[in-house]
């Protein structure tokens, strides 16, 4: 009986030691005297990693997507994988709109890492997305032209074939040919793909030009 009134008095010391601990960490607060490992500025919008470590919670995210999104980040400090963001406790109670949307995505990302089935059934549109956004950037370079004439050639090819096939009869070809359309109207998407991805590539250097300038005279 002594032995199990013992028992039950450490588990609930454990318990309680648990709980102060979990409260501690949640109002936890960045050193006052450090800086983001990432952008050397000081904490906006801070989070803290499962290992310990503070970041800007927009630092931490972003450096997250460029690794890539369908795995865990690693810490920049200690290569431990992040499985959980925790932001500082003041934060909630902040209303602007970019603390908000940070906060958001801090959710996002500890949702996407909780493990098992649901962690991995909130991958799949992440995946789809940046499947998708790669592909776009393949069709808009101006470099990978051959490869996409290529790929539109067999894309018409399939349609053609799938036109053909199914006994469909509502293009009119002309002396074209279904095949033949098809295959003049992937020339013709190649063509335009390929000055759009000019143009952006055009915008894209002038605004790192601007930038550039920006930074080497400030005023």
């Amino acid at each position: 009986m002594i032995e199990s009134s013992s028992e039950n008095g450490s588990g609930f010391t454990d318990r309680e030691n648990r709980e102060e601990e979990i409260e501690r960490k949640r109002k936890e607060k960045p050193p006052e005297d450090d800086c983001c490992p990432i952008c050397f500025g000081d904490f906006t919008v801070s989070c803290r990693t499962n290992c310990g470590h503070w970041f800007c919670g927009n630092c931490i995210l972003q450096l997250w997507m460029y690794r890539g999104a369908l795995r865990a980040c690693k810490c920049p400090i200690c290569t431990c994988s992040i499985s959980k963001l925790t932001p500082e406790a003041s934060l909630f109670s902040r209303q602007e709109k970019e603390v908000v949307d940070l906060l958001k995505g801090i959710e996002r990302y500890n949702r996407l890492y909780v493990g098992g089935l649901n962690g991995l059934l909130l991958k799949i549109p992440l995946l789809l997305r940046r499947v998708f956004w790669a592909l776009i950037d393949m069709l808009l370079d101006p470099h990978q032209i051959r490869l996409n004439y290529n790929v539109m050639r067999l894309v018409a090819l399939l349609l053609g074939w799938i036109y053909r096939t199914c006994d469909f009869d509502f293009i009119p070809t002309g002396r074209l040919g279904i095949y033949g359309l098809f295959d003049s109207c992937a020339v013709i998407v190649v063509v335009v793909l390929f000055f759009a991805g000019l143009y952006r590539k055009w915008v894209r250097g002038r605004r790192v030009r601007r930038l550039a300038m920006e930074e080497a005279w400030p005023n």
